[in-house]
């Protein structure tokens, strides 16, 4: 891919295409939790999120533009109570048409750099299954460890039982 790949920070208005995306790699991907159902929040209900995201110093939602076009996501979510406020955790898609070109890497430096500048977030967990050995792989790529197996954590498209992984990064 020769074109340039934009990152930045999701806005209200974003909203639509936003949902647009996470329908699409809902339907195309046996490793997410979300499944062909799709997002399940309407116009409304995901400005009003991607508002209360923006307004919270250990929350981010980036976007990863070609050409425009939502390529891929990742989200970091964390609770606003004192204890826990520097748990982040993390959800990552990148559509199928955009994989392989390094969009989820791009994506993760740009997260990483963000937990480090703001300083808020100390640590940050994912869940991945077990079988996605390319996202294993990433993660491990940008200092992640796993944690944990948690046995039969999911299903998968034949309604199987598969075990997931629980990675984990620290940061000072």
């Amino acid at each position: 891919m020769s074109t340039e790949v934009i990152v930045r920070e999701a806005k209200s208005s974003d909203s639509l295409p936003l949902i647009k995306f996470l329908d699409k790699v809902g339907a195309e991907s046996h490793f997410l939790t979300m499944d062909d159902a799709g997002i399940l929040m309407g116009e409304e209900e995901m400005s009003e999120y991607l508002i209360q995201i923006s307004e919270k110093d250990n929350n981010a939602y980036f976007l990863a533009l070609v050409n425009g076009e939502i390529a891929g996501v990742l989200a970091v979510t964390a609770d606003f109570h004192y204890r826990i406020r520097h748990i982040g955790d993390i959800f990552i898609a990148v559509a199928n048409a955009f994989q392989g070109y390094g969009i989820a890497s791009i994506l993760f430096g740009d997260m990483i750099d963000w937990v480090v500048e703001l300083g808020v977030i100390k640590r940050l967990e994912l869940t991945v299954q077990k079988r996605n050995e390319k996202a294993r792989h990433l993660y491990e790529k940008f200092e992640f460890e796993c944690e944990s197996v948690r046995k039969n954590g999911a299903r998968d498209e034949h309604g199987n039982l598969i075990d997931v992984c629980e990675y984990v990064r620290f940061f000072e």
